[in-house]
């Protein structure tokens, strides 16, 4: 009697123990599949980006240029997109450092390589147009708010490729000579012509609504470039090999405005 007792008691426990074993496996949260974020609006995925700004150049050696932008780009998702850049100068500014620069050359006296003021000058060059085929990744994005009342999505993106800058003469003093190969006997020449460099951006949009957003950019071009026209390497006279001497960073700060088209952005199930 005793046995059968046990071996029921048993029986009934080995149950209670399989059967809620069992239905908790073939239960199914219903988020399991879910996307981890709904009803989220698409604002990249699938639209083109046109935008249009203006922006100066910050590091500049002798002149800060005044620059319009422009920027086309289809997001292939919502976090690449291979897109293109223009940068046209309008205008320059002489910078701190050659206002003080002409101020303190003198006279040259013979067998000695420091120019004149008018000397230096002519030399001198500056970005005139910036052409740029780029890919776009924008890993983070969310939205804010401003005192609890304005909201307003926003994304931070970064943008790699090449860039097809054209150099031209400054301005101020006698125009130098354009540097050629090897040139013998010359101590300045301008650097200009097309240049092939790389580039590399950071940028954050603030959107106003679903297609109209603000942007702000900051732009690094590194290219090979000479631009004071003197003899950088040394070998006595100015020529192109002073631009392969060294590389030079020209780096470029926009603000502007964007446009998403479709207009009406996609929200996500």
């Amino acid at each position: 009697m005793m046995k059968r007792i046990a071996l029921s008691f048993l029986f009934a426990s080995t149950l209670a123990t399989v059967i809620p074993s069992r239905a908790q496996a073939q239960h199914k949260s219903p988020l399991a599949d879910a996307p981890a974020i709904r009803k989220r609006v698409e604002l990249r995925d699938k639209r083109f980006e046109i935008g249009v700004g203006a922006g100066t150049t910050v590091n500049e050696t002798f002149h800060h240029s005044a620059m319009v932008s422009a920027h086309l780009a289809f997001h292939i998702t919502d976090w690449l997109a291979l897109g293109g850049v223009g940068l046209f100068g309008i205008t320059s500014l002489t910078t701190g450092f050659q206002d003080e620069l002409s101020s303190t050359l003198k006279d040259p006296q013979p067998g000695d390589r420091a120019p004149d003021a008018a000397e230096a000058k002519s030399a001198m060059n500056k970005p005139s147009m910036i052409l740029i085929p780029q890919v776009e990744a924008t890993p983070f994005t969310g939205k804010f708010s401003l005192f609890g009342k304005l909201f307003a999505h926003y994304d931070f993106y970064a943008a790699v490729g090449p860039a097809f800058m054209t150099l031209v003469h400054a301005g101020g003093g006698t125009a130098a000579a354009t540097c050629q190969d090897k040139a013998p006997n010359v101590v300045t020449c301008s650097a200009t012509g097309p240049q092939l460099g790389l580039t590399g951006a950071l940028g954050f949009h603030a959107f106003i609504n679903d297609f109209v957003g603000i942007g702000v950019e900051l732009r690094d071009i590194a290219s090979k470039d000479n631009p004071a026209g003197r003899d950088v390497n040394g070998d006595g006279h100015a020529d192109k090999e002073d631009a392969l001497w060294s590389w030079t960073q020209h780096m470029v700060a926009t603000v502007g405005v964007t446009l998403f088209l479709p207009v009406k952005a996609d929200i996500s199930p």
